[in-house]
């Protein structure tokens, strides 16, 4: 089934999502954000009236490239203050409403998540990668921040001085630097197997099966009361308290850099190919 761009397939026990943007490494822009916020809706109602087979969610990207290398920066150009808020605060609502599904959502890197790519992985409740997946918070580099709830998991997850410093210095971090951290669950080693050496393919199909094959633990296990370990951790009420005020201060402070010079410079420089000289302004 598609919703624009996006695929939804449903295979035994595992339903995949793909994002079929290949040719623009699967950047998110707010035609997509609709996409998925229409899927959200049928998978949601889904799930409350009990209509599902899969046991878990992999969102995934098409291509050999990338998850999602980021937003589209040519939909940053010109913006006002109030529009960049608005803007990250829907990119926080549909990517809240995925941390929010009560069975198991699986980003599976195979190449960058970068951006909102590397946000969209965050709020997953699992992050699987392979050998090449490269996750990267760049946008300091427009004189911007994370502003879909990035700021928020990222630090949770890895904590306060590595957050701090990978999205402070724009650092793209290997597969090994992030599954040491704690930002993937597992690296996945494909089979080499000597059929499929020759297939078109052959690689990320290997993959996938060692995907399926991490997944069976999880998929074999009661599904009420997995539901019910992701609900009771996400009602905790100082968490869920401090993360809707850290979110809402968040897209207010993205929202504020869309008056600045710098920023001005930095999505100019992006969309001319060029370094951009900052000036603090």
């Amino acid at each position: 089934m598609k919703i624009g761009a996006l695929e939804w397939m449903i295979e035994e026990n595992i339903a995949y999502l793909t994002i079929q943007r290949p040719e623009v490494l699967n950047a998110l822009n707010q035609n997509l954000l609709s996409n998925f916020e229409e899927w959200l809706d049928r998978v949601e109602k889904e799930l409350d009236q009990s209509k599902h087979t899969y046991r878990c969610i992999v969102i995934k990207g098409a291509g050999e490239k990338a998850f999602v290398a980021g937003a589209d920066i040519h939909e940053f150009k010109d913006k006002s203050r109030s529009q960049g808020q608005e803007m990250s605060q829907r990119g926080q609502k549909v990517f809240s409403r995925i941390e929010e599904l009560p069975l198991p959502v699986v980003a599976y890197i195979d190449g960058y998540a970068l951006g909102g790519g590397a946000e969209l992985a965050l709020a997953c409740h699992f992050r699987v990668g392979t050998k090449n997946a490269v996750i990267g918070f760049p946008e300091v580099k427009l004189g911007l921040i994370p502003g879909y709830g990035g700021t928020v998991r990222l630090s949770r997850i890895i904590g306060y001085s590595k957050a701090l410093e990978w999205m402070t210095m724009a650092t793209y971090i290997s597969a090994e630097e992030a599954y040491r951290r704690g930002a993937l669950n597992v690296i996945l080693e494909p089979s080499n197997n000597e059929s499929s050496k020759d297939k078109e393919g052959s690689s990320e199909l290997n993959s996938l099966e060692a995907l399926k094959k991490w997944l069976q633990p999880l998929i074999k296990m009661a599904p009420l009361a997995i539901k019910n370990v992701i609900l009771t951790i996400r009602s905790n009420t100082s968490i869920r308290a401090n993360d809707l005020e850290s979110l809402q201060r968040e897209s207010v402070l993205f929202g504020e850099l869309f008056e600045t010079q710098d920023t001005n410079e930095g999505i100019n420089a992006f969309i001319e190919k060029r370094s951009p000289k900052f000036q603090g302004k």
